[in-house]
């Protein structure tokens, strides 16, 4: 990933901006809320979405007008439910966020068809990746476009903070 300046949809002008963490984890967030939303439409079953793996921020490996730059990597969300069995479930369920995907102008990345697992991630217009698994278990996460870290809001996180999600330290200079 790189922290290339972001194309504005009405002009074609590069804007020499980047988000800030509060920006990015908003968008994150409203993302996976979006997602979760349309796998539930097509299979109630499902329950809901919970954390099964914590959420972090970690370094991008690029830089901003020399500041050292983050990606946010969101919780691993499982379903509570089971996936009904069946090829045809598996289709309407990748169908579904591919739908959603296209809505919003995001682009299909890859596909992944191991034994017993379909999946397939999509990236946004600002660079974002989502990630859709369906097997025993449906799983989502999203990985974010390079930001700014460090954060004036109080953090809110669907993870504890924990050696392996810890609160993102504001950021640094790139030597």
């Amino acid at each position: 990933m790189t922290a290339l300046p972001r194309r504005t949809e009405d002009a074609d002008v590069t804007e020499d901006t980047i988000p800030t963490q509060d920006e990015t984890h908003a968008r994150i967030r409203d993302l996976l809320a979006d997602v979760a939303e349309v796998l539930l439409d097509v299979q109630p079953a499902l329950h809901r979405f919970v954390d099964h793996q914590p959420e972090r921020d970690r370094p991008s490996g690029g830089s901003w007008h020399g500041l050292q730059t983050h990606c946010h990597v969101s919780a691993l969300l499982a379903a509570e439910g089971d996936p009904e069995p069946g090829e045809h479930v598996t289709d309407e369920l990748l169908g579904a966020v591919a739908r959603f995907a296209d809505a919003h102008a995001m682009d299909h990345r890859s596909s992944q068809d191991a034994v017993g697992v379909r999946g397939a991630t999509w990236t946004s217009i600002d660079g974002d990746l989502l990630e859709v698994q369906v097997g025993v278990r449906v799983l989502l996460r999203a990985v974010s476009a390079p930001f700014l870290p460090g954060s004036l809001a109080v953090p809110t996180t669907t993870s504890p903070v924990s050696a392996i999600s810890p609160l993102t330290p504001p950021p640094r200079l790139v030597r």
